[in-house]
């Protein structure tokens, strides 16, 4: 137990304040450092900033440093950090801050970045897929700072869908400031920890409507995923055992700016609109750390470029279905399989796309993939 004592400074006094820690973190630079998180449980507003000091199970006294009276730290927005969104690349963090607003509710802060070094349509339209990663993102961290789920747990998607307001994806030059109020249902214990859940957010921008998304997942602890994953769920064998990446299709055909950010290779031993999977474990983004296992963001990227490799013109991906039923694997070819399928008249020329992904004659994920033009 860490105890914390506080006090405010405003001018020659110090005058009373309740501060407690509501988020310590381990640091990743050593064992032994702690990244804490303080707020302000009477906030006064003479007070200009707050100094803490702590008391470790040892005994010892050391002081914190002084913060100073900000939103951050006087109110009860959270800051997020990488670790909580399970990234390395701290760059890579699209949320800003949190709030618990309710029973199972939360409002979340994010930014939806105009250019990206790889969320990027060649058609230079905002991208969807972007916004999907804020609520990825959502997913750990939630879990970890709202449910107390420890860090070495896995937060696994059974299925997502999406929905993306067409116009919003023109609003392109500027970073876009985007609030997720986050709903969570179907909340599942196994004992006293989060067993799983069901998230239903809606994105805005200054009040206008962003999107809709739905997402149902599981949350596995060290020891189940290890049951589950058996051999497979060592990355260093997994990486080993690796195939190379095939030949990248060529990246106009799938939206992209850079053959590097491609992910299907092309089948030649297969029908049209067949593709393999690529799974290029050197890609800064996809691959932010090492997995032992294709990851989700991985097979949406993968569902959006087969669904555009079928379009007869320029179009953007609006919205998508899917069902994330077994893990892909790095040592065996996924075969991505694509079939149109009817779509209602629409002014947009909407159309959908059945996105399939197998891999030793079973059928890993799926993916109904609504584009428009542009």
């Amino acid at each position: 137990m860490w105890t914390f004592r506080g006090y405010g400074l405003c001018g020659g006094r110090s005058p009373a304040i309740q501060v407690e820690v509501y988020r310590h973190l381990p640091s990743q630079k050593t064992e032994h450092s702690l990244c804490c998180y303080l707020r302000a449980t009477q906030p006064d507003p003479r007070v200009t900033s707050v100094r803490c000091s702590f008391r470790t199970p040892e005994g010892g006294d050391r002081m914190l440093t002084t913060l100073p009276n900000t939103p951050s730290t006087m109110t009860d927005e959270r800051p997020v950090s990488a670790a909580e969104v399970h990234k390395l690349d701290a760059n890579e963090v699209l949320l800003t801050d949190w709030q618990h607003i309710g029973a199972d509710r939360f409002s979340v802060s994010a930014r939806w970045p105009a250019r990206h070094r790889f969320y990027a349509e060649k058609q230079d339209q905002r991208d969807a897929l972007l916004l999907v990663e804020c609520v990825r993102q959502s997913i750990p961290m939630l879990c970890h700072s709202a449910y107390d789920t420890p860090f070495g747990f896995r937060q696994a998607w059974e299925n997502l869908r999406f929905a993306v307001e067409p116009s919003m994806l023109a609003r392109n030059g500027t970073d876009l400031a985007i609030r997720l109020d986050i709903s969570c249902s179907d909340v599942i214990r196994r004992g006293s920890r989060l067993g799983g859940m069901t998230m239903d957010v809606q994105a805005s921008w200054q009040g206008v409507p962003a999107a809709i998304v739905r997402t149902k997942f599981n949350n596995q602890s060290p020891v189940v995923y290890q049951r589950l994953r058996g051999a497979n769920g060592d990355v260093a064998t997994a990486h080993a055992a690796a195939l190379a990446p095939g030949r990248p299709v060529s990246s106009e055909l799938v939206g992209r700016h850079r053959a590097s950010d491609v992910v299907l290779a092309p089948a030649p031993d297969h029908p049209p609109y067949h593709w393999f999977l690529r799974n290029d474990l050197a890609h800064p983004i996809l691959f932010d750390h090492p997995v032992d296992h294709s990851p989700g963001m991985l097979l949406l990227e993968t569902a959006r470029q087969a669904a555009l490799a079928r379009c007869t013109r320029a179009a953007t991906v609006v919205g998508m279905t899917t069902r994330f039923i077994h893990y892909a694997e790095f040592d065996a070819p996924c075969l991505v399989s694509t079939a149109p399928l009817p779509t209602a008249d629409s002014r947009d020329g909407a159309r959908t796309v059945q996105v399939t992904l197998s891999q030793n004659d079973r059928v890993l994920f799926t993916a109904d993939v609504i584009t428009a033009r542009v």
